[in-house]
């Protein structure tokens, strides 16, 4: 029964209909706080579930914010964008299902790397640079890049290049920070790598108004922050450590030189590792005419000793029973493999890698690198990507954060 005011201004009790009575009991908007607090303490741990739950209605969105903290997330594998530029398409190995996210004012930006939850974003008609956590839509503006990243857009333009190529070939090959930007408490430094000449250049948030060229001395593959320190690694795996006032000290390597080897870091169970992934030219042809193919031909492990008077890169044939995301313009990721049960331990996933050799662009293909056997086999996800645009992003890992 419910009681309704009447024209009089008196009041008189009426019957619900079913239908009202099973529109009421429908209402999920209902629920009790304590009881959604209860549902999504339960899901955090999947953050795409997370985010599901919370686009139900309103009132769960206001129940349950953003910056719930959560456990280490399995990466997602960024795909690219839908036909319209508003949507990013990824693949979680959570569900093992592709997904998609609305980006905000996208327009002409380019995702181009990834780093503990925050996408670089490119816009090539300004080239300005910026940072966005497409979970929360939080955007940070940096200033405009400096000549040593725009000299690469310069140079297409001197060579006659192709869209496609100049569209490929991004301002910033990886970049790595300190803290968390958005912490306002915390000295938060940003280092990137261009990609035009593989020079270090840094930024100081709440500090800097323009960028401070580190070294261009050598070509740079990776930097890292891990303890305290930045890391940065060259084309000869020479490691490098930057201190507080980031003065640089060569502390490991050279390795023996071998050609077409990207050398990347990786954080494992509180270790620094380096990895040498060793391509090897393929004679598959790629739907790119002209395109050169590489693959994996084997990935060399160092785990880097910083104990004693001097630093040393020792070999290891384990990842202590994890699964490592090997990331080339994003941040490499490493979860124990219980967390995956579909994956294998001491696996190496790899995303596709598009860049330039001998003014060609290069490919290497995407896949699964067992260090027990020395194979690759193909990633697990659909590769069906209709209606995806490919050429404007590079393929990434992606570690979701809310924050």
């Amino acid at each position: 029964m419910e009681v309704e005011l009447s024209e009089g201004g008196g009041s008189e009790e009426r019957t619900k209909s079913k239908k009202e009575e099973e529109e009421e009991r429908d209402d999920w908007s209902n629920l009790k706080a304590d009881i959604l607090k209860l549902i999504a303490d339960r899901l955090i741990f999947n953050i795409t579930d997370y985010i599901c739950f919370r686009s139900v209605c309103k009132a769960w969105r206001a129940t349950n914010p953003y910056s719930l903290s959560h456990p280490p997330q399995l990466p997602w594998l960024v795909l690219g964008c839908e036909d319209d530029f508003n949507h990013l398409v990824f693949y979680s190995f959570s569900d093992s299902r592709v997904h998609k996210i609305k980006l905000p004012n996208f327009g002409d930006k380019v995702i181009n790397g990834s780093c503990d939850g925050w996408l670089i974003l490119e816009d090539r008609p300004s080239l300005s640079i910026s940072l966005l956590n497409p979970l929360t839509s939080v955007q940070i503006h940096l200033p405009s890049a400096p000549t040593q990243l725009r000299s690469i857009h310069s140079a297409a333009t001197t060579h006659d290049m192709s869209i496609t190529k100049e569209f490929m070939q991004a301002l910033i090959w990886k970049f790595s920070m300190s803290s968390n930007p958005l912490v306002t408490d915390q000295d938060c430094i940003m280092i990137v790598i261009s990609s035009w000449n593989r020079a270090l250049l840094s930024i100081r948030f709440r500090h800097d108004d323009d960028w401070t060229l580190l070294d261009d001395t050598t070509m740079y593959l990776d930097v890292i922050f891990f303890k305290g320190s930045f890391y940065a690694i060259d084309y000869t795996a020479q490691v490098f450590m930057f201190d507080s006032q980031l003065k640089k000290v060569a502390i490991a390597g050279p390795q023996q030189e071998l050609a077409n080897t990207l050398w990347q870091f990786a954080e494992l169970s509180g270790e620094l590792l380096v990895l040498g992934n060793i391509l090897c030219e393929n004679p598959i042809v790629d739907e790119w005419e002209g395109t050169i193919m590489f693959t994996t031909e084997r990935i060399d492990v160092l785990k880097l000793n910083l104990e004693g008077l001097s630093s040393s890169l020792e070999e290891t044939k384990s990842l202590d029973d994890h699964i490592l995301f090997l990331g080339v313009t994003s941040r490499s990721i490493s979860r124990p493999a219980a967390q995956y049960p579909r994956g294998k331990r001491n696996t190496i996933y790899i995303h596709d890698v598009y860049s330039w050799h001998n003014d060609k662009l290069a490919s290497c293909k995407s896949g699964i690198y067992d260090l027990e056997s020395a194979s690759l086999k193909p990633l697990p996800y659909n590769q069906d990507t209709s209606g995806i645009i490919l050429d404007c992003i590079i393929n990434i890992w992606h570690e979701p954060c809310l924050f």
